[in-house]
């Protein structure tokens, strides 16, 4: 990635370049990025939007891109191009959105989406495929990946396509569907045998726009960090930075269900009528062994150490603890490898669905209630107690089960690792 100043370097210093310069010089609009083939906001790997030729010159993928400099009725134009001369007899890549193609419904804009339109018949309120179908007792798994991560049956649902047809790239262009639609910067390869060239160089970056020209040159000279709505004039319009596409989550492996805390829920721990707030408590991913994630068994180690825990959620990277004041809990000091996260809500309802997260709630405590309870059993009772009762009696705030089958697990854990 380039920084806004070494962009506007390149910009004014007027970087011209050619694959043959006996052949082909590059047209003054355009600026030389180094560094091998254009890439998107998200880095080196994000592939950007837009359609592909072999069997080209320079001079001819460069015309191609001119001549769509403009938008189209559908908002289609190019914004840069890649080349390299010695691949497939002379491959031209053009970058922009709209380039790739375009769908008979006019919602979605890549192929991927278009194709994937449709519904289902159980639960009718699945949004892809993927969704189509129901975890049998466990209503928080919206996927098949996430009830296999709760050791759930899935049953299949019917998918019904919509029928949607997507039209591609005109010929002799291959349409290339991808979420960014902004050249940011290359590949990062010196070595490349490809070359990129942007038109705007700072399309990617934050802009001030309207109808003035105090709008529109608003930014021409700031650095990207001072590219912020509060150094846009109030009647101007503020458009923050395009980000690269997020990778889709994985799901989380199936629950290793400890003894005596509730069955987990698929997703991120939520509280509230509507699943919508998030709950007291602390993160890390640092608390684990040797400065590590914490392990789904240490997460719930370290629900256990708080008194007030009422839960956790668990992903490979990161272990929530929740509950009232724990925020202020163990590790949450200066140093401290756990971060306070203070909110209002202290009970977990529900879920947001992520099938990244598992929630599990119930840490197996005896209360005061309970204690005393047992202790007004007649000894014969007490001496009929259900294995329930018996399975966590406190010892100095610790349980000596728990502590078991903490040790139980972690073998078994590691008797997987190693095998």
């Amino acid at each position: 990635m380039f920084s806004n100043v070494s962009l506007l370097f390149l910009a004014s210093a007027g970087i011209v370049a050619a694959e043959d310069p006996g052949a082909h010089t590059v047209g003054e609009h355009y600026t030389l990025l180094p560094g091998g083939v254009c890439r998107g906001p998200g880095g080196v790997n994000d592939r950007i939007n837009g359609m592909s030729v072999v069997e080209h010159t320079q001079l001819m993928c460069e015309q191609a891109c001119d001549a769509r400099k403009e938008k189209d009725e559908n908002g289609a134009h190019c914004l840069g191009y890649s080349y390299c001369s010695n691949c497939n007899g002379g491959e031209c890549l053009l970058f922009g959105p709209g380039l790739d193609g375009s769908c008979s419904d006019s919602s979605v804009d890549n192929k991927v989406a278009c194709e994937a339109l449709g519904s289902c018949d159980a639960p009718d309120t699945a949004t892809k495929e993927g969704e189509c179908g129901v975890c049998e007792g466990k209503p928080s798994a919206l996927e098949e990946s996430a009830c296999e991560s709760l050791s759930g049956l899935w049953t299949k649902g019917t998918w019904t396509s919509d029928g949607a047809i997507w039209s591609g790239a005109e010929d002799p262009f291959t349409g290339d569907s991808h979420p960014s639609k902004f050249i940011a910067g290359t590949s990062d390869e010196l070595a490349s045998d490809y070359s990129c060239y942007d038109i705007i160089v700072d399309d990617h970056l934050a802009q001030c726009t309207g109808n003035t020209a105090e709008c529109n040159t608003a930014f021409d000279s700031s650095e990207e960090s001072d590219r912020i709505a509060e150094n846009c004039p109030s009647d101007c319009v503020f458009m923050a930075a395009p980000k690269g596409p997020r990778n889709p989550p994985l799901a989380h492996a199936p629950d290793i269900r400890v003894p005596g805390w509730e069955p987990a829920l698929s997703g991120a721990c939520r509280g509230g009528e509507d699943f919508s707030g998030k709950v007291n408590g602390k993160y890390s991913n640092i608390a684990g062994a040797e400065g590590g994630a914490p392990t789904q068994l240490e997460c719930a180690e370290a629900c256990w150490a708080e008194e007030n825990c009422v839960g956790y959620a668990h992903s490979t990277a990161w272990c929530v603890v929740y509950g009232p004041e724990i925020h202020l809990g163990i590790g949450t000091e200066e140093g401290g490898l756990w971060t306070s996260d203070n909110h209002e809500e202290v009970a977990i309802t529900g879920t947001k669905v992520n099938i990244a997260y598992l929630c599990v709630t119930g840490p197996p405590r005896v209360t005061a209630d309970t204690d005393a309870e047992n202790d007004s059993k007649p000894e014969s009772s007490k001496g009929t107690e259900s294995s329930d009762d018996m399975s966590m009696q406190d010892d100095s705030g610790s349980s000596v089960l728990f502590e078991f089958t903490a040790i139980v697990f972690s073998i078994l854990t590691t008797a997987v690792v190693v095998v």
